[in-house]
């Protein structure tokens, strides 16, 4: 247990049964790892870390310089230490239990399993799953290849493609001009026709199913260079004309679309049927893990951008949850601003005539959990171990806003 929990400077929601918590000011912070009973696992003595990793938390200490950091990543369901050589800054590979990407100076990347041996060595430029297997590219062509999980080469990188967009479905690729379908052997699904796309195409975006691609326009809006954005279906038949800012998926159902005059952001279903207009007077839409129908949208408000949540109904109305009155803490992972089935949010309070932010938490049908008392909260995975701040001091509560740690 920490000696003095008082001298913690920053605390995060307990996430897979462990927490971090920090000591020390913001110049000379060090971090360590807890579990969700406040027993010291590992540290303080991480300049950094990362949550966003599933099981794994990765942490982050300087070996005689800032320039030279070593990675290192804590399996909290083992409650082990990964053993992979701490320079090459190991990520976990989604769907491959025991595979990490590997990287080193100059970006190049490879694959080591979870005991430190070597699967594919780091000299590529990208590596990414596809189904069983990993597409590469060679960082000299730009061209990219296909390797199996266990290093061997299936499609070598002269002769394969050099363009390539992916999401967790479908892998599009380019071959002498040619867009078409790969399957996870990089051989072209000759069950799908070739996608037609334009030739000066800038970029492709695969979201799903669906294609999102740029072309210039030969405009400037705001003194930025102006590139049209437009979306096709999976067969390449535009549901989007390409009149649009940028067109970002939110989710397997819904997009945002762009205005290129205001700025302003609208929402699409995923067949370009218009839900929101693109010029309505919104600057952002968030989506809501836990229901795919829920956005936090941003609008201006008289000091801050004010956030409010919407549900889009089954015959696609707009089913307001909470007003445009709040703040979204949109500086927070959203991981760390949502879970089990509530949100942060934050209100400002005038204190001495001066505005401050108190945040508190609500359920997903609108209903106030956590007053707004805090000056931060970061939630994880548990309910029962919620991270505030009050007054510069750091604890746990739960959701009935009792303190239960610390």
């Amino acid at each position: 247990m920490l000696q003095d929990p008082k001298q913690i400077t920053e605390l995060y929601g307990v996430r897979n049964n462990h927490a971090i918590f920090a000591i020390g000011n913001e110049k000379d912070r060090r971090y360590g790892i807890i579990d969700r009973n406040g027993e010291i696992i590992a540290g303080p003595a991480f300049i950094e870390f990362s949550l966003q990793l599933g099981r794994y938390i990765q942490c982050c200490c300087t070996t005689g310089s800032s320039h030279n950091p070593s990675y290192r990543l804590y399996d909290t369901t083992t409650d082990e230490w990964v053993s992979i050589d701490s320079n090459k800054r190991p990520m976990p590979i989604p769907g491959h239990p025991g595979l990490f990407y590997t990287y080193i100076q100059h970006n190049r990347c490879g694959i080591q399993d979870y005991n430190g041996n070597q699967i594919i060595p780091e000299i590529y430029a990208t590596i990414f799953r596809i189904g069983e297997y990993f597409m590469v590219q060679d960082p000299k062509t730009e061209k990219y290849g296909i390797l199996t999980a266990e290093g061997k080469m299936v499609i070598p990188c002269i002769l394969a493609f050099d363009r390539v967009s992916y999401s967790a479905r479908k892998v599009l690729v380019r071959q002498a001009d040619k867009w078409f379908y790969v399957n996870n052997c990089g051989a072209q699904m000759f069950d799908w026709h070739e996608i037609v796309l334009p030739d000066d195409v800038l970029g492709v975006n695969l979201y799903s199913d669906r294609i999102c691609y740029y072309i210039p326009c030969w405009k400037k809006l705001r003194g930025l260079d102006y590139r049209a954005c437009g979306m096709l279906d999976t067969f390449g038949t535009e549901l989007l004309p390409p009149i649009y800012f940028v067109i970002h998926g939110l989710n397997e159902k819904y997009f945002s679309v762009g205005d290129a005059e205001t700025f302003f952001s609208g929402l699409a279903d995923c067949d370009g049927n218009t839900i929101i207009p693109a010029d309505s007077g919104v600057y952002s839409w968030t989506p809501i893990k836990e229901d795919e129908n829920m956005f936090i949208f941003q609008t201006e408000g008289s000091s801050n951008l004010n956030s409010g949540i919407v549900r889009i109904g089954p015959n696609k109305e707009i089913q307001e949850v909470l007003p445009a009155r709040f703040v979204y803490p949109h500086w927070l992972p959203d991981s760390e601003a949502q879970g089990h089935g509530c949100i942060v949010l934050a209100q400002s309070i005038c204190r001495h005539r001066e505005e401050i932010l108190r945040a508190g938490v609500f359920s997903l049908t609108g209903e106030q959990l956590v007053p707004f008392e805090y000056d931060d909260i970061l939630l994880g995975n548990d309910p029962e171990r919620i991270a505030v701040c009050k007054g510069g001091e750091w604890f746990f509560i739960n959701l009935k806003n009792e303190r239960v740690l610390f």
